[in-house]
């Protein structure tokens, strides 16, 4: 197993310019780096715009801001810096959408079901960490104090949809959910892994959260689908989708894989481990998710130090800025499944930390706070966007997953909950 003991500025090889000092052992030194790549995802950041959103350049992806704002909360949480806390609240405000659910009237002809998972898990990780509510006045307190902006009534209005979809869905392929809910919209007759993988974590997630057997369900069945149709194979290799048009009924699998659906169903199945007390099936299930995501994300072949990269675009430098972005949710997903799931956790511990000497030493372009988009080669590549700045300050800020505070349960949750907190440096038998 590698150990990243070094500072990555003694690591930078492929460079003249200095790269960001990270030091693993040290918490201070983690934080310091997150902070300065933070800024450079904030270099997007559009302060006169009402919107809530990051420019990108085309084709531009409104799922990309909700998952820019869930890095941010997470760097908030982890490292108790507020400057761009302000920033979030507003932004999750101005796009939660009026029912409180994350369906914009502004998006309606954009967007699709992963597009609103990826605003939901602000929801989610914001009820896990007890963030800063949304303000609850006028529309939105409901009756009997109430709140309708409650990060748990957003994400249940969220699973909610999500489930009436699925059933509305469910004359193919036995179930699943389709990549879009608007029928006219491209990728309709496609059931993919981000989606019904989002949809599994969301269920997941609350299962954990509130303990309400009616998650739990949904979760497992959701799960028992994903490996029935293929998406998720035996060896929990996870493939991207399937399409139901024409009657293909989902039998020919799409094998593409990328790093954001493994990472989705790893995080679902480690809060189905915890939401179970420890269940041995779960683990098991974690277990070789981690797997999976080692084998297909680390590396590359000739870089024996098993740094994360995404396999399919990166080696060849033909990532889109959509694509670049996908290691931001394995490396969010790893660390908090290091937290909620002991028996993986040196394992996954390893991984991140030569990630995050990586993708550290690579933040020396234009000023050591942007970086680039290959982790293994020493220094800046030259390639830099926002999906590649969001990925980095993901793998270094997962370093801090176990400094947050314990994830939270409903306060009337009485089932005991798995999950401990490692170390900043620990130590293992």
């Amino acid at each position: 197993m590698v150990r990243a003991t070094s500072t990555v500025a003694g690591l930078a090889l492929a460079s003249s310019s200095v790269a960001l000092s990270l030091d693993v052992n040290d918490l201070d030194s983690v934080k310091a780096a997150a902070a300065e790549i933070a800024k450079g995802i904030y270099i997007y950041h559009d302060p006169a715009a009402t919107t809530g959103h990051f420019r990108q350049p085309q084709p531009w992806f409104w799922w990309l801001s909700g998952s820019g704002w869930n890095g941010l909360m997470d760097y908030t949480v982890y490292t108790g810096d507020t400057t761009y806390q302000g920033d979030l609240l507003s932004a999750i405000a101005q796009n939660v959408g009026p029912k409180y659910d994350f369906c914009p009237p502004e998006q309606a002809n954009w967007e699709a079901n992963d597009d609103q998972m990826y605003w939901v898990y602000n929801a989610l990780t914001a009820l896990e960490y007890d963030f800063e509510p949304l303000p609850c006045e006028g529309s939105a307190a409901g009756a009997g104090g109430d709140c309708a902006s409650s990060w748990l009534a957003i994400s249940t209005n969220a699973f909610e949809q999500f489930a009436a979809r699925w059933n509305n869905d469910s004359a193919t392929c036995g179930g699943g959910l389709k990549w879009q809910f608007n029928p006219s919209a491209n990728g309709y007759t496609y059931k993919n892994s981000v989606t019904n993988g989002g949809f599994f974590q969301t269920a997941a997630r609350l299962a954990r959260y509130t303990g309400n057997q009616t998650f739990a369900d949904w979760a497992t069945r959701i799960w028992d689908w994903s490996t029935a149709v293929g998406l998720v194979r035996a060896d929990h290799r996870v493939f991207d989708g399937a399409g139901d048009e024409d009657g293909a009924n989902c039998t020919s699998v799409n094998d593409d894989e990328w790093s954001y659906n493994v990472a989705t169903y790893t995080h679902g199945a480690a809060h189905m481990y915890a939401a179970t007390g420890g269940d041995q099936t779960w683990e098991a299930r974690v277990q070789g998710l981690v797997d999976a995501a080692q084998s297909r994300f680390f590396g590359p072949a000739d870089n024996a130090t098993g740094v994360m990269y995404e396999q399919l675009c990166e080696p060849f430098s033909t990532c889109n800025v959509d694509q670049t972005s996908f290691k931001a949710s394995l490396s969010r997903w790893l660390g908090k499944t290091a937290v909620l799931v002991p028996s993986v956790r040196a394992q996954v511990v390893g991984l991140l930390e030569a990630t995050a000497v990586g993708a550290a030493t690579s933040c020396d372009g234009h000023g050591n706070a942007t970086c680039g988009m290959k982790w293994y080669v020493g220094g800046f590549d030259g390639k830099s966007d926002f999906g590649v700045q969001l990925s980095a300050l993901e793998a270094v800020t997962s370093l801090l997953a176990a400094t947050a505070p314990p994830f939270a349960v409903a306060p009337n949750r009485h089932k005991a909950v798995v999950g401990h907190r490692w170390r900043i440096r620990p130590s293992y038998t």
